[in-house]
């Protein structure tokens, strides 16, 4: 039975994508930085606006704030480039991306700000970093003002969230260091209604 198309309206998304079977997305660094040029270019190309990402290794997270239904226009042409290019990298010719992304609209400023915190400890609860912050494939670092994006973002929907004043990043870098396993579990719960095996 075919899977009916998605209704994607006008908001901000969080999105998440993996590797089919158990490949990984990214084996190497070049692959996150040729991920980031195509994220970049896809969401100019598209007119989407990048609020937040993580790349891990075999899935990455993006908040995505998106006009109308064309994110999945966006998506197809950003898992089939980066595909195409990883798999000649790595001498393969199977699916590289499952069939099918993870997409949940974020629908309060409260959402949003747990969707961040989440994003930015997915290192963290996968071992990878102790502190979110030495992850150097997020933009966390960006977000807390420690260093210049990797790619343009788009703070806005951030900066509001986060309180709208010059403060904002300090409360960001708070909740990325506050212990509320609460709120992370909320958000890792409500991945999991849309689609298992997010973490």
């Amino acid at each position: 039975m075919p899977r009916r198309p998605r209704r994607l309206y006008e908001g901000i998304y969080h999105l998440a994508a993996r590797g089919s079977d158990t490949r990984y997305l990214f084996v190497s660094d070049d692959d996150r930085e040729d991920f980031l040029e195509r994220l970049a270019a896809v969401c100019g190309q598209f007119e989407l606006a990048l609020l937040s990402y993580v790349l891990m290794g075999s899935h990455y997270h993006a908040l995505v704030r998106i006009p109308d239904a064309r994110l999945s226009q966006a998506l197809q042409r950003l898992h089939t480039e980066y595909s195409r290019w990883h798999n000649r990298r790595q001498g393969r010719s199977a699916h590289l991306f499952r069939a099918h992304a993870m997409t949940r609209e974020i629908e309060s400023d409260a959402q949003l700000v747990a969707a961040c915190r989440y994003l930015a400890l997915n290192p963290v609860e996968a071992g990878l970093v102790e502190d979110a912050l030495d992850w150097p494939w997020s933009s966390a670092r960006a977000h807390a003002g420690l260093e210049r994006p990797r790619i343009p973002l788009a703070e806005r929907d951030l900066r509001a969230a986060f309180g709208d004043d010059n403060n904002w990043r300090k409360r960001y870098r708070t909740q990325i260091d506050s212990t509320d396993d609460e709120e992370q579990a909320s958000e890792a719960n409500a991945l999991k209604e849309n689609r298992p095996a997010y973490r």
